[in-house]
């Protein structure tokens, strides 16, 4: 039986690189002599110097710093880059832990059985010293969960953007959910203009509204400033070439939309691309990706699935303290979000998008409801109630909603 496993190694090195906040997760018990390759036992070494100097662990970096110590090795280097990198970055990083202990004691029964058979040893101070060396292994393989108790946990508030409008909690992910023709895509799109106003330009945000063509969004984002925003006494940029709202990056139509974990036949795997663009928006604050179908590849009523999704997309938001809001279509047969119950059980705020009726026959052309289904943080408190009118449309979209 093999005591390594190269693949593994080059994977989790893989892991680091395409999303560095895998590190503070291992770092705290996973050594670089944890690794079999000399190698991959350098470039780890180099991943927490980098991480120290608050540097990023990117293939450029990485290739200077060994090149600098001489031990840079193209062809290695390249087998970790190219490697897929890994979906649950724990499960793999005991593995590797219980290699390395599985060498760590293969190596000491050597050494013990050297020490048994010199005519100087006493078999007391033998035994002895093999209990300490065993303590010391099972205190290391010991620290696989890092519990808190109520001295070291930092109290601080929940934390929210867009207060004054419709409050986002960071560190977390809301759903926003509604029938079509309602106005979601238009609603998100001013929430992200207005978040640059609230942050006075120095916030970042990205929508990946894949349902619309870019010159689209371009259009209804001047509609939304010069009809909706110009009323507003917090706005601070009333042009949309103000160079602030340079801070929000888009993709749409144009640009496919990946699936974040892939599945077939006999297995599943988190898209690389999925590391990649998590690694571009690391210093964007508020992320919108509109709808959820079209990063959604598994079976949208299946719990088991829908859960893996949102954990994936959950984790993302707690480690990096992101607000991430998610577009998601109601149940046409009901009021409620579609899918597995699973979408809004991850979820710390549920929101859902309603038409307002003037009368009877008459809906209201530019304003919705926005009702809180799901609260967890508090939100309905801020906004006095469930339920809150917003402008969505000015008077002038109002007759062009399909622009």
């Amino acid at each position: 039986m093999e005591l390594y496993n190269i693949e593994l190694e080059r994977a989790i090195l893989n892991s680091i690189i395409f999303d560095n906040t895998i590190l503070d997760k291992l770092k705290s018990n996973i050594t670089a002599i944890d690794f079999y390759l000399p190698f991959h036992q350098a470039v780890f070494e180099i991943m927490l110097e980098l991480d120290k100097k608050d540097l990023p662990i990117d293939e450029i970096f990485l290739k200077e710093e060994l090149e600098k110590k001489g031990k840079f090795d193209e062809n290695l280097f390249l087998e970790i880059i190219s490697t897929t990198p890994l979906e649950v970055i724990d499960i793999y990083a005991h593995k590797l832990k219980q290699l390395s202990l599985k060498r760590k004691l293969t190596q000491l029964s050597t050494e013990i059985k050297k020490e048994v058979i010199a005519e100087d040893k006493d078999p007391i101070e033998i035994i002895n010293s093999l209990k300490q060396e065993l303590e010391n292994l099972e205190k290391e393989d010991s620290d696989v969960f890092k519990f808190a108790d109520f001295s070291i946990i930092e109290n601080k508030e929940v934390e929210f953007i867009l207060q004054d409008f419709l409050p986002i909690p960071r560190g977390a992910v809301t759903l926003l959910s509604s029938g079509g023709g309602t106005g979601k895509s238009w609603l998100v799109l001013q929430m992200l203009l207005r978040y640059i106003n609230e942050t006075e330009g120095k916030g970042k945000a990205f929508g990946w509204l894949s349902e619309d063509p870019l010159f689209a969004t371009k259009k209804r984002a001047e509609k939304i400033v010069n009809e909706i925003l110009i009323n507003d006494k917090d706005t601070k940029f009333y042009d949309i070439s103000h160079p602030s709202y340079r801070n929000i990056k888009f993709l749409g139509s144009e640009t496919r939309p990946f699936h974040l974990i892939e599945y077939d036949r006999y297995e599943k795997r988190v898209n690389p691309l999925f590391f990649k663009l998590k690694n571009q928006l690391k210093t964007f604050d508020f992320i919108i990706l509109d709808p959820l179908i079209a990063f959604y590849s598994a079976d949208e009523n299946n719990n088991s699935q829908a859960r893996e999704f949102m954990n994936l997309i959950v984790e993302w938001a707690t480690t990096e303290n992101k607000a991430i809001l998610i577009v998601h279509h109601a149940n046409k047969a009901s009021s409620g979000t579609r899918g597995a119950s699973a979408f809004i059980d991850a979820a710390r705020l549920v929101i859902k998008l309603n038409i307002v009726k003037l009368d009877e026959n008459t809906i209201d052309e530019t304003n919705r409801e926005i009702e809180i289904t799901k609260d967890n943080w508090g939100v309905k408190k801020l906004v006095n109630g469930n339920k809150k009118i917003v402008q969505v449309f000015g008077s002038g979209i109002a007759n062009s909603v399909s622009i």
